[in-house]
């Protein structure tokens, strides 16, 4: 167990040691700090082991994020940029054929995405990845609500202590946006690799498109 979960979190154990490094590299008067705040566009995808009848069909919906970042450059038009994210993501299921309500759960993440900018002009362009733990979640469908297990652990489809939704979660990034005096505006796209789902017989993988509005201190 205990080797399984440093396993797990030495992704984001080598982006703090990583981050770490390249800031104590550079001139500290030229690092630069920021803010930003996102409307997201979230779903996960979904596949099945085996042909589902009545797949339910996945949907979008709307979350919101703020993120901290710190800007690195590396030379006149490349920097690193990591950052700490307070995000909401999850999914929201269409009712199968003869169900009434949809089905949603609703995560919050702490992530730490990290990306290369390249910049030209006012315009910027980035790619990189992010490790994120969950802290919170709920699952809602009518009337019912209740909070999230998370964990990797299932037994049944009939068990009770099966765990609802992974705690961890890791994938890629791009961004392109447009910086205007200490004002940013960007497009962010995450493509999740991780799969979040504790049950063998689905896979699940968080996507999410968002626009972002952040100030450079």
């Amino acid at each position: 167990m205990e080797s399984k979960k440093l396993k797990t979190q030495l992704p984001a154990l080598l982006l703090l040691v990583l981050t770490a490094g390249i800031v104590n590299a550079q001139d500290s008067s030229k690092v630069t700090y920021g803010i930003k705040v996102g409307i997201n566009n979230n779903s996960t995808t979904r596949s099945s082991t085996f042909d589902e009848v009545n797949p339910p069909k996945m949907k979008n919906f709307r979350s919101y994020s703020v993120t901290v970042i710190v800007d690195v450059p590396l030379t006149s038009v490349l920097s690193v940029q990591p950052g700490l994210e307070l995000t909401t993501k999850g999914q929201q299921k269409g009712a199968s054929t003869g169900g009434s309500d949809d089905v949603e759960y609703r995560v919050t993440y702490l992530q730490a995405p990290i990306n290369l900018i390249a910049k030209y002009r006012n315009f910027f362009l980035g790619a990189g990845g992010y490790f994120a733990r969950a802290l919170k979640g709920t699952y809602e469908s009518g009337s019912v609500k209740d909070d999230l297990k998370f964990g990797s652990s299932y037994i049944s489809s009939a068990s009770k202590k099966n765990d609802d939704w992974e705690q961890y979660d890791y994938g890629a990034s791009m961004l392109f946006g447009y910086k205007l005096k200490k004002f940013t505006f960007n497009v962010n796209y995450q493509y999740g690799l991780k799969d979040i789902d504790p049950n063998p017989y689905y896979r699940s993988k968080n996507r999410g498109v968002s626009l972002e509005l952040g100030f450079i201190f």
